[in-house]
């Protein structure tokens, strides 16, 4: 400490100057004046006290209070005057002090003269000669308003530089309050998410305790029209909500069904058959086994088909609808399916009708069709299509052919090119399979029968894609031309411990191109050409049926040609040819439809009726094992 007060007194006495002073004041800018001659004698006065008087200044460890009484004794002079020296501690003691400013405290002479004192400059920023104009107490001042403030800047406490780095209060609520935010909006996605479920399970028990009272509703009505009514009205709310049927069944409404089936009534037992199906409940087959026709797409050539079945119709003396169990059509075999199945039209008719569904459908101008050909991909109109095939089928479901007890299942395959690769194959039903029983093909039975052929035979090119709900469907030989394998799945969901007694695939036609034996690239007309020929290619299916199937059970008929019939062909002379060339090759292949309608006439033993008419009873009274795993 000794050291320390040397050094600040010989640097005050050197700063303390007169002067350096005035060569400080000439420099200091502003109006005022520095009165120089004051300011030697105020100067002056005190190192003359200074000398004559002891050093007043407290030892190293003196206190405060030390250095007050110091203060308080030389306030007073030799004759009552008051001290230079003292009114200058005064003045550096409350130099702090805001409302006391050491420019304006006026100081007496020793002599007893009244001298004012320099006034500084009246400006309230501080300059550096007003701290050099006071005698040594003002280092420590210039050193504690000048220096003090600069160092916490560089050496400040670490509390201080911590509290300085911190953001501010704005910049620290602005994140917390984004995440109560985004944790706000978290809740209210959970909590809506949380009710949506609510309400879907109680849209659920609702409709489930629906079907209970429907169910319920038949045990307890004897009169045929009320039942009649309550059977049509089950149908409508299993056709709208099909994962019911799970809750029908363990209803018992298979029983409480087959046994108000027994009733006389024509219309009241076509509603029972219609809710039986809807319900997923499935006929025995009327033959020993299954009995499967598929029919290729193929446009105008499935004349060809036609010509097949009525061979068979002759030799076995039944109808088509008489002597198959299931039906599976594409595209124009979709048309055939239904005529032969559904609504179990002669084939004289058949044919009438077909050949004049070629002549109004595929026609039209070249150029006209080249213009929608560029417009909407289709050369044909498709609205004409639509039109015929409401003005023919109506406005029926497919669900609604099962009313009819000689009608078989009946099914029509289109393609949907929306749901993204690969392809995927839709089947339209009259029928429907029991709640458990998965098929490896998408489709419903809730929609019209037009709706249907006019989605299976929305061929690229000739006609526009069907839109039909979310689904954007396409013709069905895009992904499966031959549907055999398709309708024998079919089949095994339907009657799954029933084995297969015939299975009939009739093709519309096949000519064989004899090929260059160049080894040049080939055209781009010849790509495509064998791209369409491999998508639309039917043989190999047969192949693999043919080698998979048990003997004397699977039979295919799809004649050669010697000329290539396009599909939308409707000159008579064309179809003339196209069926002079099926009937030579059926003439060749007589021995096989002889054989083929020997097994599909074979009839049911005395043990498999007996059989059959067991389970019917049990159905009736205890109802089929339920085996769902909803």
């Amino acid at each position: 400490m000794s050291r320390i007060r040397t050094t600040l007194d010989s640097v005050t006495k050197a700063v303390g100057s007169t002067d350096l002073i005035s060569k400080f004041s000439r420099l200091k800018p502003g109006p005022s004046v520095v009165d120089v001659a004051h300011a030697e004698k105020v100067l002056v006065k005190p190192e003359k006290v200074t000398s004559k008087e002891p050093d007043v200044s407290p030892p190293p460890e003196a206190t405060v209070g030390d250095v007050d009484c110091v203060a308080e004794d030389n306030k007073k002079g030799a004759q009552g005057q008051e001290n230079p020296l003292a009114v200058t501690l005064d003045e550096d003691k409350n130099m702090d002090a805001p409302s006391k400013d050491p420019a304006h405290v006026e100081a007496k002479p020793a002599d007893g003269l009244e001298t004012k004192s320099p006034v500084l400059n009246s400006s309230p920023k501080k300059g550096f000669t007003h701290y050099l104009s006071y005698p040594r107490p003002s280092v420590r001042a210039f050193v504690g308003n000048y220096i003090a403030p600069l160092v916490p800047k560089f050496r400040g406490d670490a509390k201080t530089v911590e509290k300085d780095k911190l953001p501010p209060a704005s910049v620290v609520e602005a994140p917390v309050e984004k995440v109560d935010g985004e944790a706000q909006k978290a809740d209210e996605a959970k909590q809506q998410q949380l009710l949506a479920q609510m309400e879907k399970i109680k849209a659920r028990v609702s409709v489930d305790n629906r079907t209970r009272a429907l169910v319920k509703g038949l045990q307890r009505v004897s009169d045929v029209q009320m039942l009649t009514s309550r059977v049509e009205e089950l149908s409508c709310h299993l056709l709208e909500f099909p994962e019911t049927r799970g809750v029908a069944i363990k209803e018992k409404a298979i029983p409480c069904l087959l046994r108000l089936r027994q009733a006389k009534d024509v219309r009241f037992q076509a509603a029972v058959r219609e809710s039986l199906a809807l319900v997923g409940y499935t006929e025995p087959v009327k033959g020993r086994g299954i009995r499967v026709l598929a029919i290729d797409g193929g446009g105008t050539r499935g004349l060809l088909a036609l010509q097949t079945l009525l061979k068979l119709q002759n030799l076995t003396g039944k109808r088509v609808h008489q002597l198959f169990d299931y039906i599976c059509g594409v595209s124009t075999g979709a048309i055939l399916a239904f005529m032969l199945g559904i609504f179990q039209i002669p084939l004289d008719e058949c044919e009438q009708m077909y050949r004049k569904l070629g002549s109004d459908v595929f026609k039209q101008n070249v150029i006209v069709g080249a213009v929608k050909m560029g417009w909407s991909h289709a050369f044909y109109d498709s609205e004409i299509w639509e039109n015929i095939l409401k003005e023919r089928l109506g406005e029926g479901c497919m669900i609604e052919s099962s009313r009819d007890p000689n009608c078989p299942k009946v099914s029509a395959v289109s393609t949907l090119v929306n749901r993204g690769l690969p392809l995927k194959a839709f089947v339209f039903r009259n029928y429907s399979f029991m709640p458990g029983v998965r098929s490896h093909y998408l489709g419903d039975c809730k929609y019209k029968m037009w709706q249907a052929i006019r989605a299976s035979s929305a061929a690229p090119g000739y006609f526009q894609e069907y839109v039909l709900g979310k689904d954007l469907h396409q013709d069905g030989g895009l992904l499966i031309n031959n549907p055999t394998a398709l309708a024998i799945h079919e089949c095994k969901c339907l009657w799954p411990n029933t084995p297969l007694q015939c299975v009939v695939s009739l093709g519309t036609g096949r000519h064989e191109v004899v090929g260059k034996n160049g080894t040049t690239y080939t055209s781009l007309k010849a790509k495509l050409t064998n791209v369409i020929s491999s998508a639309t290619d039917t043989e190999e299916v047969h192949t693999m049926l043919d080698a998979l199937l048990p003997p004397d059970t699977y039979f295919r008929f799809n004649p050669y040609m010697s000329e290539d019939v396009p599909l939308n062909e409707s000159r008579v002379d064309k179809l003339n040819f196209l069926m002079g060339e099926g009937e030579r090759y059926l003439e060749r292949n007589d021995a096989k439809l002889r054989k083929a309608a020997g097994v599909l006439t074979q009839e049911k033993g005395v043990i498999q009726r007996m059989a059959e008419w067991a389970k019917l009873k049990a159905d009736m009274y205890e109802g089929p094992p339920f085996t769902s795993k909803l």
